[in-house]
């Protein structure tokens, strides 16, 4: 009895470890890369007038008066997203290529937010203004993660906001738990609906981790000790 869990022991330990690795990340720092936008019919729906209108990777021009502090190489961002020269219906979307899930638990999600401060120095989120960030598995339904709003409150031209912690014009990173998330393949998509001028969002670092269990083999000694183990107890039990 002794002998087999010390044996079962052994070979757990050698089995592998729980550990966070990076599932899938999306850095925008390539236009068009990784990801695809639409206005829900037709594809490659990405502009910018260079002012304040855009909905675009930022090596798309904007109105240099723009900051979005704290950025690490590219992002997309969009602002008045039913401004010429842009489609007129919304929502638009961004989504991601599929990606895999297969062999991680334990999901988590993290995406990093700004707003730029408006021109006039107020805030101009209104209540109908949104960003949504969703995830969908196997090619299924999509489900929402978290949703970028006005305070719910004022109607108008408030700070945006993720569950009650507000959007800066430096970039902060916003986490969602995704533990019950399981599949073979994932895609995350961001809705948009923002319909005037300073109301807008920049995204970057859009990430996925999870647990998966790194396999490691056993060193030759390990295995060899492993087989002395089990014919000491073969012994044992025939000299009874």
């Amino acid at each position: 009895m002794k002998t087999n869990t010390l044996m079962a022991l052994a070979i757990a330990a050698a089995a592998g470890v729980a550990s966070a690795d990076s599932v899938y990340f999306q850095n925008f720092d390539v236009q068009g890369a990784g990801y695809t936008t639409s206005d829900g019919s037709s594809t490659g729906v990405e502009f910018s007038d260079g002012g304040f209108d855009f909905f675009t990777q930022s090596d798309n021009a904007v109105d240099s008066s723009i900051n979005y502090n704290g950025a690490n190489g590219g992002y997309f961002a969009a602002m008045d997203t039913n401004g010429s020269p842009g489609p007129t219906a919304l929502p638009l979307y961004l989504t991601t290529d599929t990606f895999s899930i297969a062999g991680f638990s334990n999901l988590g999600f993290a995406v990093d937010l700004a707003e730029d401060i408006a021109s006039n120095g107020a805030n101009d989120w209104d209540i109908s203004d949104f960003v949504n960030f969703e995830y969908q598995v196997d090619g299924g339904a999509w489900n929402s993660i978290f949703s970028v709003l006005n305070d719910g409150v004022n109607d108008f031209n408030t700070l945006a906001f993720v569950n009650g912690v507000a959007v800066t014009d430096t970039f902060s990173t916003f986490n969602a738990d995704l533990s019950g998330v399981s599949g073979s393949t994932m895609a995350l998509r961001v809705v948009w609906s923002l319909n005037s001028g300073d109301e807008d969002l920049a995204i970057d670092g859009l990430s996925i981790i999870g647990e998966s269990i790194a396999v490691v083999p056993l060193p030759t000694a390990a295995i060899a000790g492993l087989g002395m183990l089990g014919l000491m107890g073969a012994s044992r039990r025939f000299r009874k």
